[in-house]
């Protein structure tokens, strides 16, 4: 060889060619990109914590049939607005909504007092963030219900509504 030539010699791949392992340079990369997937995963907002919020819905009226444990229809007690799949929709203290679902079910039980009124008892079921205050609207024209996080934590995130007089000599 020469004074002064000049040589070339190959390049390395990421992985050498000769002896199969990586390269520093390679590790020293791999190493970094792990770093600023860890970075990146640990500077995440975490979800705020939610509930699993469950309710019903009892209308409470006289029906034609008593036939408890059977399907009941609340426009038998004058609410033909309420029935399987009416809208629940549930707002924070703001008017914000949080989340809605649907009445499920209308099932016919004997109702608390004397007399020929019984309840008829739809269900719903949603998941909402945790708010101080919230606010449940069964349908569009029956009013809101307010609660508080300390009321629902209190009964287990179970919010029970009842539309209809309760009267204690069965409507006497």
């Amino acid at each position: 060889m020469r004074r002064g030539a000049l040589v070339k010699t190959p390049r390395r791949s990421a992985v050498s060619w000769l002896t199969g392992r990586p390269s520093a340079t390679t590790s020293a990369a791999v190493a970094l990109v792990v770093l600023a997937l860890l970075a990146v995963g640990c500077s995440r907002d975490t979800a705020p914590p939610s509930h699993r919020l469950e309710g019903t819905y009892i209308v409470h009226g006289v029906f034609p049939h008593r036939t408890y444990g059977r399907p009941c229809k609340a426009a038998d007690a004058g609410y033909p607005d309420i029935g399987s799949g009416t809208k629940v929709m549930v707002s924070d203290g703001t008017a914000a909504v949080l989340g809605t679902a649907t009445l499920q079910g209308g099932t016919l039980r004997k109702g608390p007092l004397r007399g020929n009124d019984d309840d008829c008892v739809f269900s719903f079921s949603l998941t909402v963030p945790e708010r101080d205050n919230y606010r449940i609207e069964v349908g569009q024209r029956r009013g809101v219900v307010p609660f508080s996080r300390s009321e629902l934590e209190r009964s287990g995130w179970k919010a029970d509504l009842t539309i209809g007089a309760y009267t204690m000599f069965g409507g006497i």
